[in-house]
């Protein structure tokens, strides 16, 4: 949403994303909305053309960096470095990590609605969309790193989903249980080591190389 906002829509906003956290996509009021912001319906439509243009002008931003950061976890992105299983790689991905917890954080709302208010909108498979994306760069990654014999073994697609998902799921599970930034932190960390050395594993990948 990178535009200048007027005071109006920046009060038509205010207004939607109170009502889309109360009530949900699906029970929110546009009438409701709109005396809350102090305009009547008519203007309202101006800015908005409908009630699920509303609720994606206050989500489309986290959608887009979301999207932005697990396309981080193809192996393209990572062209620079040699060895796709090296302590240069695994940093770059902590550092994308980091830097999608913290804004998380700084978008709570953006990701409550997103995560818990979005039934019946246009966005409300958002988790299993990112989750099936987010096995299709893993997907194209693995394959990558058995072609060019980093790995000795391939995975299957379904225990690759199964890999995608625990990580997806535990990004969520940030805001459906209301962490702390420092538990957030420390709990994603444990997610991905977890996740980390069973894939190693699985892709026959000496784990001694990567202590």
């Amino acid at each position: 949403m990178n535009e200048v906002l007027t005071d109006t829509k920046v009060k038509i906003l205010e207004s939607a994303r109170k009502e889309f956290l109360e009530k949900g996509f699906m029970n929110a009021s546009l009438r409701t909305i709109a005396a809350n912001a102090g305009v009547t319906t008519g203007a309202m439509y101006r800015h908005f053309s409908d009630k699920n243009a509303l609720f994606c002008a206050l989500v489309d931003d986290a959608i887009d960096f979301t999207v932005q950061t697990v396309m981080k976890a193809d192996v393209f992105h990572h062209a620079d470095v040699e060895d796709a299983v090296s302590k240069e790689h695994f940093a770059q991905e902590k550092e994308t990590t980091n830097e999608l917890i913290t804004y998380i954080f700084n978008n709570t709302d953006s990701f409550k609605l997103l995560l818990t208010k979005a039934s019946g909108s246009t966005h409300e498979h958002f988790q299993e969309e990112i989750c099936d994306l987010y096995t299709k760069n893993c997907t194209q990654t693995f394959n990558w790193m058995y072609k060019n014999k980093v790995a000795t073994k391939k995975i299957d697609r379904m225990t690759i989903h199964f890999i995608a998902s625990t990580v997806i799921n535990a990004f969520t599970e940030i805001i459906t249980h209301d962490m702390t930034k420092k538990a957030a932190f420390q709990y994603i960390e444990n997610i991905e080591e977890f996740t980390r050395y069973g894939m190693i594993h699985m892709l026959g990948i000496p784990c001694d190389e990567h202590e």
